[in-house]
C-alpha cells in the first residue's frame, strides 16, 4: 500500500503544479491592434518584457501566453494599443479562465473618447517605462505618488537597467502625479518631481 502511494505522489504533485500554472490564451476583440502586452503574476514587482513581437496582435488575433510555472493563478495584464491608449486587467484567475478576451472599449470601460472623438487613456492608470540613455547602469529606482512623504521600496529589486536598456515598472491604479528617483551604478542620484505618468509613461534618464 505504501509503495502504491509513493508511486501516486509524483502524479499528484505534477497535477497540482499544472493547476497552478497560469498560462492562458489571449484573444483581441478590442477593434484595434495591440502593440505591446505585459503579463505578470500579481506578486511581481515589474511587468517584465513585452510578450508581443514587432507585428503586435491584430484585431481578431490570438496568442498563447506562457506564465512561469510557480507564478500561481493570479495574473495582471497591461496592454498598449497601437494608437496610444493603455488598458490594464488586474487579478485575473488564469487557471480558471484560460481564454482571456480583450473586448471593445465600451464593454471593458477601460478606454474613453477624447475631445476629438478619438480614444484617450483613462486617468488614474499611471504607467512607467524607464529608459536609460546614460553611459552607466541604473541600479535603483524609486517611484512614489507626489503626495507621499517617503520614496518607498526600490522598484528594480535585484535588477538593473543597463545603458541603452529599458524597464517596464508596475504602478498601482490611482493618482497620476509621481516623483521619481534613480540611483546610478556610481552612486549618483537624480530626481524628477511632479510627473504626470498617465500622460508621459516613458521617462528617460541620462
Amino acid at each position: 500500500m505504501l509503495a502504491l502511494l509513493a508511486l501516486l505522489a509524483p502524479v499528484s504533485d505534477a497535477r497540482a503544479l499544472e493547476e497552478l500554472d497560469g498560462s492562458f490564451n489571449l484573444t483581441n476583440r478590442s477593434g484595434r491592434p495591440v502593440e505591446r502586452l505585459y503579463a505578470s503574476p500579481v506578486s511581481a514587482r515589474q511587468w517584465g518584457e513585452n510578450r508581443l513581437g514587432a507585428a503586435g496582435l491584430a484585431e481578431g488575433g490570438s496568442i498563447a501566453i506562457r506564465m512561469p510555472p510557480t507564478g500561481g493563478c493570479r495574473t495582471d495584464l497591461r496592454l498598449v494599443f497601437r494608437d496610444g491608449p493603455t488598458e490594464e486587467r488586474r487579478d485575473i484567475d488564469t487557471c480558471l479562465d484560460r481564454e482571456v478576451v480583450i473586448g471593445t472599449p465600451a464593454r471593458t470601460g477601460a478606454l474613453r473618447h477624447g475631445p476629438e472623438g478619438g480614444p484617450a487613456p483613462v486617468q488614474g492608470r499611471p504607467g512607467l517605462v524607464l529608459v536609460n540613455d546614460g553611459n552607466r547602469a541604473i541600479r535603483e529606482l524609486y517611484a512614489s505618488p507626489s503626495s507621499d512623504n517617503d520614496w518607498g521600496e526600490d522598484r528594480l529589486g535585484r535588477d538593473t537597467v543597463p545603458p541603452g536598456g529599458r524597464a517596464t515598472i508596475r504602478l498601482p491604479a490611482g493618482g497620476c502625479a509621481y516623483d521619481l528617483r534613480v540611483v546610478w551604478a556610481n552612486g549618483r542620484a537624480e530626481e524628477r518631481r511632479g510627473l504626470n505618468l498617465c500622460d508621459s509613461a516613458e521617462i528617460s534618464f541620462r
